[in-house]
């Protein structure tokens, strides 16, 4: 059976001519016509009158061509249905988040992005180690920070401001702060991370000092840090999304507002692919367009 002449059989009926038929089937007008003589000699019948001025089916041909032309709209609508399969978001997205970017911005993302795409599942881990996506089987991650050489693709979704904050406790039993070479006489409330530089970094107008005040307490975890300084341990340098609410309610003081600090960025990590899965394209596209409803600053 010959599938493809059956279908150039029925463009040429249906298009009225050998021309048109080639002509939307990318095919020379002689293959066309070479193509349905060898299918004639195989059925051994007729299916064609063919003259300068017409085209006519044979009686055996028109029989052909009905059922050849319902045989091809089977097919066709076989591929606009898997077409649109395709077009469905369905499976599990794997990904591995920072705990605090999942607790403070991540959940609730993802929760409307499920909301959006009923066929997806999400399987989220939130945490601090560095993760190989690769090795473990994962979709995609989150990282902070300026991304060192990888063998993945990066897609830079957001960066977040950062503010210095002591609790009002801290601030009446220690010297005032007015610049940020006053911090050096302060206590930090360090975080050790790798996307955060061990001094601190302000810039004014142009002007950059890096300070690096002595620290007794060092932890691997912003919250923590947070609260550290809220019980009046010292300063610390929080990411704005973070502190919002204590800015509000009065248990963290914002200092030095005229000096900014190196803005963080937030990537998204994944295995560099040909053809990325549908489901992570349209999870980075959620992330990007509903980020700066949950705080995040600076949509990039």
């Amino acid at each position: 059976m010959d599938l493809n002449a059956a279908l150039i059989l029925v463009r040429i009926v249906d298009k009225g001519s050998f021309t048109a038929a080639a002509q939307e089937l990318g095919m020379t007008k002689a293959t066309v016509s070479r193509r349905i003589a060898e299918l004639e000699q195989r059925l051994g019948v007729r299916l064609l009158y063919r003259s300068t001025r017409q085209l006519t089916l044979t009686e055996a041909g028109e029989q052909y061509y009905l059922r050849c032309s319902k045989a091809v709209e089977e097919l066709a609508q076989a591929e606009l249905m898997l077409s649109a399969s395709q077009q469905e978001v369905t499976g599990t997205l794997k990904l591995a988040v920072p705990i605090e970017t999942g607790q403070l911005v991540v959940g609730r993302l993802v929760a409307n992005f499920l909301q959006a795409y009923p066929g997806l599942r999400v399987d989220l881990e939130l945490t601090n180690r560095i993760v190989d996506p690769i090795s473990e089987g994962l979709d995609a991650i989150v990282r902070i920070g300026d991304m060192s050489d990888s063998n993945l693709a990066a897609r830079r979704l957001w960066s977040t401001g950062r503010l210095l904050c002591a609790s009002p406790d801290y601030l009446a039993r220690n010297p005032a702060i007015t610049r940020p070479e006053d911090l050096v006489q302060h206590q930090r409330v360090a975080v050790s991370s790798g996307f955060l530089a061990s001094h601190w970094c302000f810039e004014l107008d142009g002007r950059e000092v890096l300070v690096d005040p002595p620290s007794r307490f060092q932890v691997n975890n912003i919250t923590c840090a947070r609260e550290a300084a809220k019980a009046g341990l010292g300063l610390a340098s929080l990411p704005a999304m973070l502190c919002h609410d204590e800015l509000a309610e009065g248990s963290l003081m914002a200092l030095l507002p005229d000096w900014q600090q190196p803005k963080v960025p937030i990537y998204l990590l994944f295995p560099e692919r040909r053809l990325m899965p549908r489901k992570l394209r349209v999870f980075i596209d959620f992330l990007i367009a509903n980020g700066p409803e949950y705080g995040i600053d600076n949509l990039l």
